[in-house]
């Protein structure tokens, strides 16, 4: 009988905190359960308590439910039963509403429900589960059971936690149909009453009434129960497993939640068939954090990977096209605010139209670049032609714009614009472009502009450069997001102007220049010097600094938050980073996430909100449609990021805010490209673009003389005086001015009295460092000032001191004493943040002082940054003198640096220096050992030095068993016959754990020991060796192993036919020998993915052509319109994702992953546009047409004739790590390599679709559509 399988499961999850004692006597004997069939309950108890956790109500005329659940640590009831408000709830239970019309969620009595079991199915015990079943029968209004339902649950003990599951199962005894209906299904009732404090949250982060209806992974209740001080929770989770997942949720007014299938419309279960249903449950008091809950929603699901929840992308998406048009008015007006706070429509089409940046001038107008060319994040540059710079005003200052003026038009795709200088700077890739004007008629001075920077991509338009800053040191800072590789460097002469319909420069990444590839960089308009700031994070759109000039970004994809040091290498969404010998980099500050993109950050520094939202960092989100706000929490020399509020929330699909400023008027600006494709794939409304303003409905601004004025025609004083205003932004674009009128030569230099009056005296540490910034961009600040600067009380002050005498490179001699110094004395870990920012800024004498310095600081080895920023800066120094750096690593109070210091000198190939300081037994003994171990990692062809035999002997007897331990897992690294010989015992262990076996067999091929050959047809015969036996195949250049694995080929499970194909396209012999193996039909040519099929023909030669046809020939128009016609949503829609599981997972999974299952050759496709069908052909069809550096293919031939095609995952000046098709990671020294070629080319071949039976072409598309895993039968 062919079964559909609807499932629910559900887990409740106990989160408890600190162990009472009766809680420790849980640990120890674990749960009991007792059945009282009199009373009609199964109640679970804690040991030697006689108050049951839980209690499950199995009556003969009542539907199962579930009440009381008990909180985690026995504090309040977390359920209800029977509220006034809904007579009908039952704490936590299961009904539908419409069962072949007939209503079971409203009527729990005896007619509707007809027990037929219920009892205990295991007692449980020490780290056991208790389990127990019901099963009613649902009946008709004659009596007749139509649906028998089962409900079998767990519970456990795990680490202070309850975990309960429910499997609920659905057989059939005629054919019923649920019908359609806003709840219906799983159902929790908590105790809710008129002025509880609670609130419901979903995966979204929509609360209450706005995750009404909405489709989610799960949902989070919390309310303060009675006998609690504290909020209690109860997270419910769907399952990936679950038809039409993620579900749309009922969350009612009162609180009462639960997914509801039937609210997408009526599902079927035919007579007989059996479905289930699965959800979990999360239960827990205290604070909510939602990275929490969605990480043990992946745990329940099984669903861990950077895109788990990459289904809310997809939602949010289709939410978009399928969203209302409003009217900017409309807009405004739907929009939600927390209390105190109003918004307006500042700007709106058809004034502006496809607005990508926005600025303002001294003058308090807004500067917008249209960027009317942008047509997809794939392609478009300067089709359109007339991209526009615009100025707009409110001339009467009633908030809303009045007056426009367009500065210019005509420079193809401006991404990003800054203010100043008597002009604007346009980011407009591939040049940073500098537009003056003058005589200021605000019309630009077309014959004079200046490309000050060239070399920026535009591969993926939504990754170019963005967001231009002017940051309190003078320099101009902007973005670059990671999918998009440029070569930033001065123009060849005055450079090229780009205009309409000129295409994009092809050559950007060839010559010199400074490479980027994701990251913040600055620039430095009187210098005229370009430098990276920071490398890393995914695609970053948003910038600002806080009082004390501390950096922060905003991101999409990866965590959103980030605070940025000089110097830093952070986190990256894909792609390798350029310093090989990073080994680990900065991660996010935030303690939260949301859904997915963020863009435009502004710090509140203004004085029209109170003081509460002071200092917090406000972002626009695409995917959640509103503006959020993070509070910026310091801990250690950085921040942790909270949430702050949902600032505003647009409840309109189609709002896409993703630039931020803050006004004169202290008010927040919102840029809104406002599109019903949010996510930029194409442009739906060309003619729309608004700027929302929000204020508070009582604004504290004070409305001072001048505030509203030109400052561009005040005096220098006036400017000067405004470094003490309660407006950031007066302060800033007053420093801007003061800086171009010192770059000028016509600066009153009278103002720097004043200036450093206010530094030395002021009360204000903020004013104090509004001064110092205004004293340095204008030149009043002489080096000695600012080595006096090194000794002042505050840190901040101390710290921008060191950041400033650094800033050319050049600190004199007097200031590397102080930074030395205060490297070993500073109390301040942000002062110590800027000290190991400058190892990267000064000499390498003065690099080692610093570092010794700051490496003692114990206090900082869990620091989030210190450790890393101190080994960034001390890397570049370990290969010229490793025994210098171990002699540090040797007293390190960071044991981080004293790891990386070891793994650094192996990589340097100075282990004999290594080993003399191992035998030292230094306090950072277990550290260096780390750190060698990891050194030698693919180093099989290392024999044992002398040295390192005697200092085993004696590490081995250490008492310390980390040590032994470690010293043991060296040696095993070391390819000589002593560890040959240990291996080779492991293996011949057929008692030795699996594991063990596996990494024993690795280890000796990798050293292609001849030892293994022998035993290698006795492995193939044991199923647990199998897989491994045929990958060590191709460690050995020997045709008699060909022919055993291609006489045993038939035998293979389908898995291990696959890696017998791999292994045999390693080689010329394997490769020639499988060709004939082909040619003659022993190996059927489906068994042949198309990437080994491409690197048969790199081994074999063009003879494999004659075998397999021709390879790489593109699909010409004909064969594209045919797909194109073919893949229609309608034929897609009836197609099975299921079966197209089955094709990706045999075409595309050894490259790519979705939904967590599959290769890593290529990007992960679950957050990619899968929905888009010409995006999708247009990469099949021609793969290599846009492809990201890190995607291409590498060939690499080693000296004993091994063939390798792959990508490079990372390298240095050793070894390549090397991502490659059916394999784990690669490690190739380069002493092995013959030849390695680079192609431009993707490892996917074209005609992917050639092969494929069109009925699996649209499965696959179907799969592609999926916004969920599905499960194969």
């Amino acid at each position: 009988m062919n079964k559909c399988f609807f499932v629910a499961a559900l887990s409740l999850i106990f989160l408890m905190g600190c162990l009472s004692g009766k809680d420790k006597e849980i640990k120890e004997k674990g749960l009991r359960i007792e059945q009282n069939e009199q009373e009609g309950t199964i109640s679970v108890f804690r040991p030697g308590s006689q108050s049951p956790v839980l209690v499950q109500h199995a009556k003969a005329d009542f539907r199962p439910y579930i009440h009381p659940i008990v909180a985690p640590d026995g504090k309040g009831v977390l359920t209800e039963y029977s509220p006034g408000h809904h007579k009908h709830q039952t704490g936590l239970y299961w009904g539908f509403t419409r069962v072949n019309g007939r209503d079971f969620f409203h009527h729990p009595e005896g007619d509707y429900w007809r027990k037929v079991s219920a009892t205990v199915v295991e007692e449980g015990g020490v780290g056991k589960e208790v389990k127990w079943q019901t099963v009613y029968d649902m009946l008709d209004s004659t009596g007749q059971a139509i649906l028998r339902e089962t409900q079998n649950w767990t519970m456990k003990e795990d680490s202070g936690k309850f975990l309960i599951s429910l499997e609920w199962q659905g057989e059939a005894q005629t054919d019923i149909t649920i019908g359609k209906y806003d709840y219906g299904g799983l159902f929790l009732r908590m105790p809710w009453h008129k002025d509880v404090k609670g609130e419901v949250v979903n995966t979204a982060r929509q609360k209450n009434k706005r995750a009404e209806g909405q489709r989610a992974m799960w949902v989070d209740v919390g309310m303060q129960v009675e006998g609690r001080e504290d909020m209690a929770h109860i997270a419910i989770f769907d399952h990936p497993e679950n038809k039409n997942y993620p579900q749309m949720w009922r969350v009612d007014d009162q609180m009462g939640v639960g997914p509801a299938r039937a609210r997408a419309g009526d599902w079927t279960i035919k007579k007989g068939e059996t479905e289930t249903i699965r959800h979990g449950l999360s239960v827990y008091t205290g604070d909510f954090h939602d990275i929490e809950v969605t990480k043990a929603w992946e745990k329940y699901t099984g669903q861990s990977s950077l895109y788990s929840t990459a289904s809310l992308w997809e939602i949010a998406q289709k939410e978009g096209r399928e969203a209302k048009f409003l009217t900017p008015e409309e807009a405004a007006k739907n929009m939600e605010l927390i209390d105190g706070y109003k918004v307006n429509v500042w700007a709106s089409e058809p004034m502006m139209t496809q607005p990508m940046a926005f600025c303002w001038d001294d003058r308090g107008r807004l500067w917008i670049a249209e960027n009317l060319d942008y047509e997809s994040r794939g392609h478009g540059f300067s089709n359109d032609g007339n991209s526009r710079i615009l100025i707009l005003e409110d001339t009467d200052h009633d908030g809303i714009a009045d007056k426009r003026k367009v500065f210019m038009e005509g420079i193809p795709f401006p991404a990003a614009i800054a203010v100043g200088f008597d002009g604007v700077f346009i980011g407009a890739p591939p040049n940073l472009l500098f537009v003056p004007d003058r005589n200021g008629d605000d019309i630009a001075d077309t014959k004079d502009i200046e490309v000050r920077l060239t070399g920026w991509g535009i591969r993926d338009r939504h990754e170019t450069l963005n967001s231009l800053h002017w940051g309190p040191d003078g320099w101009l800072y902007g973005l670059q997001g990671f999918a998009t590789p440029s070569k930033v460097r001065k123009p060849q002469g005055k450079g090229k102007l780009y205009k309409h319909k000129d295409p994009f420069p092809e050559d950007i990444l060839e010559g010199e220049g400074v490479d980027i590839n994701g990251g913040v960089w600055r620039y430095h308009p009187v210098k005229d010097r370009f430098e990276v700031v920071a490398h890393g994070f995914s695609n970053p759109w948003g910038i600002d600094y806080d009082a004390k000039g501390q950096l922060f970004i905003s991101a999409c994809v990866i965590p959103h938050l980030w605070h940025v040091i000089p110097g830093g290498i952070y986190h990256r969404q894909g792609g390798r980073h350029f310093n090989p010998y990073v080994y680990n980099d900065i991660k996010t500050i935030t303690d939260h996430s949301h859904r997915s993109a963020h863009g435009g950050a502004r710090i509140y520094l203004s004085d029209a909100f109170p003081e509460s939202q002071h200092g917090r960092i406000f972002m626009a989100n695409i995917h959640e449609h509103g503006v959020l706000s993070d509070v910026l929490v310091r801990q250690g020399s950085g921040f942790t990021g909270r949430h702050g509020d949902d600032f505003m929330m647009a409840n309109n699909a189609q709002f896409v805010g993703f630039s931020m400023e803050i006004g004169p008027d202290g008010g927040l600006y919102v840029l809104d490209w406002h599109d019903a494709d949010i996510c930029g794939k194409e442009v739906l409304n060309k003619e729309t673009g608004r700027i929302f303003r929000i204020s508070p409905e009582k604004s504290l601004a004070e409305n001072w003389s001048g505030r509203y004025s030109d400052l561009t025609k005040m005096s220098d004083r006036q400017l000067a005086d405004l470094q003490t205003n309660k407006s950031e932004w007066h302060a800033r674009r007053a420093r801007v001015i003061l800086q171009s009128r010192a770059a000028k030569g016509v600066l009153d230099k009278s103002i720097y009295e004043p200036l450093r009056q206010l530094f030395r005296s002021s009360a204000d540490a903020d004013w104090r460092l509004r001064a110092m910034w205004t004293l340095h961009v204008t030149g009043g600040f002489s080096a000695q000032d600012l080595l006096s600067a090194l000794k002042d009380k505050d840190e901040y002050v101390r710290a921008w001191a060191i950041q400033l005498l650094c800033e050319d490179r050049s600190p004199s001699s007097e200031a590397i004493a102080l930074f030395t110094k205060m490297a070993q004395e500073d109390r301040s870990p942000v002062v110590r943040l800027y000290l190991a920012s400058a190892l990267q800024r000064v000499d390498r004498n003065a690099a080692w002082s610093i570092a010794a310095g700051l490496i003692k600081h114990g206090e900082d080895k869990n620091d989030h940054n210190l450790p890393d920023m101190i080994w960034f800066g001390l890397e570049p120094l370990v290969k010229e003198n490793p025994d210098r750096a171990l002699s540090l690593a040797a007293t390190a109070e960071v044991p981080i640096i004293a790891e990386y210091v070891a793994r650094r000198v192996m990589d340097a190939d100075a282990i004999e220096t290594l080993i003399s300081w191992i035998a030292k037994s230094p306090k950072t003994l277990v550290s260096l050992l780390e750190g060698m171990r990891d050194g030698l990692e693919g180093r099989y062809d290392l024999p044992a030095p002398a040295s390192w035999k005697s200092a085993y002997a004696r590490l081995s007897q250490s008492k310390d068993p980390e040590v032994s331990k470690l010293s043991l897992a060296v040696s095993q690294q070391f390819g000589d016959a002593e560890s040959t010989m240990r291996f080779m015992a492991t293996l011949k262990n057929k008692n030795a754990p699996a594991a063990e076996r596996h990494q024993a067999i690795q280890a000796i091929a990798n050293r292609q020991r001849e030892e293994l050959i022998a035993e290698i047809p006795a492995l193939l015969d044991e199923p647990a060796m199998r897989t491994e036996a045929i990958r060590a195949i191709a460690a050995y250049d020997r045709e008699p192993l060909g022919k055993l694995l291609l006489s045993r080929y038939k035998s293979f499970t389908p898995d291990e036919k696959l890696q017998a194909i791999q292994t045999l396209s390693s080689r010329p012999k394997y490769g020639w020998m499988l060709s004939q193996a082909l040619a003659k039909k022993e190996v059927p040519k489906t068994d042949v993915p198309s990437y080994a099929a491409r690197q048969l023909l790199r081994v074999v030669g063009s003879g494999f052509i004659e075998v397999w046809g021709p390879m790489d020939s593109k699909i010409d128009e004909k064969e594209y319109n045919h797909y194109k016609k073919l893949l229609s949503d309608k034929a897609i829609s009836e197609s099975d994702p299921v079966k197209g599981k089955a094709v990706f997972t045999r075409s595309c999974g050894p490259c790519h992953k979705m939904y967590g299952e599959g290769g890593i050759i290529g990007p992960d496709l679950t957050g990619s546009n899968r929905r888009n069908i010409d995006y999708l052909l247009g990469n099949i069809m021609d793969p290599s047409g846009e492809i990201q550096d890190d995607y291409k293919m590498v060939v690499i031939t080693t000296r004993d004739g091994r063939t390798y095609a792959g990508n490079i995952a990372s390298e240095n000046e050793r070894q390549l790590t090397m991502r490659v098709v059916g394999k784990d990671a690669v490690i190739v020294n380069k002493s092995d390599i013959q030849s390695r070629e680079g192609t431009a080319v993707s490892m996917m071949p074209e005609g992917l679709l050639k092969g494929m039976k069109d009925e699996d072409a649209l499965a696959l598309f179907a799969y592609f559509r999926t916004v969920a895993p599905v499960k194969q039968p």
